[in-house]
């Protein structure tokens, strides 16, 4: 196959389509597959050519719609560039490699943006924190969670997840540079927690904000499986003035051996708990997680709070500090004094009292909002001033 591949380096465009099947078998069934599309290919030794004149996606896309998954596997396609050795993926490989073009585009031109959800205390009805969340805006928005698939398929994880960190630490400082910002981190990333964290302290300079400022929070902390390498990571943190939170803490079978070993000073409810926090098994899990934070003086945020109903069983077994759609969606500034109040407003008021708050909010009389856990929810107008939601 290599000396196939070499003849058709010396001859081959930049527009053509190259592909090479494993064995025999497979390269009669791609031909007859390419001959039943019409394709038209050139057969050298074991590589067909196709003269595709820009349309790899559309003959890659006929080809993976014709083949089983299987069959995808044991076809590649073969991309000569400026390196001597040619770049050979499967079928479904190269296609995730395409789809994903605008990943490399974005990461080249630093065109990612950092978004900002609340974290609510609900006792005190501040925006105690806003987690930092990437976020990429083109013809269309893509969310975190593609973002970090691309960064996968694209085996980019390590370079984005330093870019992502130092990128976070720059715009909040924009946004407060005295507000405390959680950054998300996956701890596959980081080998070397002094060496991969440089830029992250070079950032921080830059920015011009105390390390207390910002909390690391381990993504899909149900995940990890070396707790050893996460605790050296813990460790780092920590020495360096930094704060630490576990996520997905509840949907592992680890959970509370992880909070244990590690001490967080945060850590963050599953959503899978929060959500059907009703249920009798997930109910109880939460009350034995409280029970932990309050011995270790762990603060835990119940994220993916969306309603009233939620955030009042979450009150009911001792859950005060929340994020979720209830309180605000990511937006790509924090929440000020006024639209801060008011959504806060909304997630702790009955609605019949919260006609008049609009306009009361802009008069001489300040508004705030009255709630405590196990309370009546009501709100009243006070003479002292509005707690501020600008994140601290």
């Amino acid at each position: 196959m290599s000396c196939a591949i070499c003849s058709v380096r010396e001859n081959a465009s930049s527009s053509a389509l190259h592909l090479v099947a494993e064995t025999g078998d497979m390269r009669e069934l791609l031909e007859g597959t390419l001959n039943s599309l019409a394709i038209e290919f050139e057969r050298n030794g074991e590589v067909c050519s196709i003269a595709s004149r820009g349309e790899q996606a559309r003959i890659v896309g006929l080809l993976r719609q014709m083949l089983s998954g299987p069959e995808r596997s044991a076809v590649s396609v073969c991309e000569f560039g400026e390196k001597p050795i040619p770049v050979i993926r499967d079928l479904d490989h190269w296609w995730q490699m395409h789809e994903t073009k605008w990943f490399e585009e974005a990461l080249s031109s630093d065109g990612f943006e950092t978004w900002y959800q609340p974290i609510v205390n609900t006792t005190t009805r501040e925006v105690m924190a806003h987690e930092c969340l990437i976020r990429l805006q083109t013809k269309r928005l893509y969310s975190g969670g593609e973002i970090v698939k691309a960064a996968q398929i694209r085996k980019q994880v390590h370079t984005f997840d330093a870019y992502a960190r130092r990128l976070a630490m720059l715009n909040s400082a924009r946004q407060n540079r005295h507000g405390r910002f959680f950054i998300n981190f996956m701890p596959s990333s980081i080998y070397n927690a002094e060496f991969c964290m440089r830029g992250a302290i070079q950032a921080l300079a830059e920015a011009g904000m105390n390390r207390n400022n910002f909390v690391f929070e381990v993504v899909e902390s149900d995940l990890v499986r070396d707790s050893a390498h996460l605790r050296k990571i813990c460790d780092y943190f920590r020495s360096q003035g930094f704060g630490f939170a576990l996520d997905n803490v509840g949907a592992g079978p680890n959970s509370l051996q992880m909070v244990c070993e590690l001490r967080p000073e945060f850590i963050k409810l599953d959503k899978s708990l929060v959500q059907n926090v009703e249920k009798p098994m997930n109910g109880a899990t939460v009350r034995k997680l409280v029970e932990l934070a309050d011995q270790f003086s762990v603060t835990i945020i119940a994220e993916g709070v969306e309603s009233v109903h939620t955030m009042e069983n979450l009150w009911l077994l001792g859950v005060q500090t929340m994020q979720g759609y209830l309180f605000g969606r990511p937006e790509r500034n924090i929440a000020n004094g006024d639209s801060g109040l008011l959504r806060l407003a909304r997630a702790l008021s009955p609605q019949e009292m919260l006609d008049g708050m609009v306009t009361t909010t802009s008069t001489t009389k300040p508004v705030s909002i009255s709630c405590r856990p196990g309370s009546t929810t009501h709100a009243r107008k006070q003479e002292s001033p509005v707690p501020s939601l600008a994140g601290r």
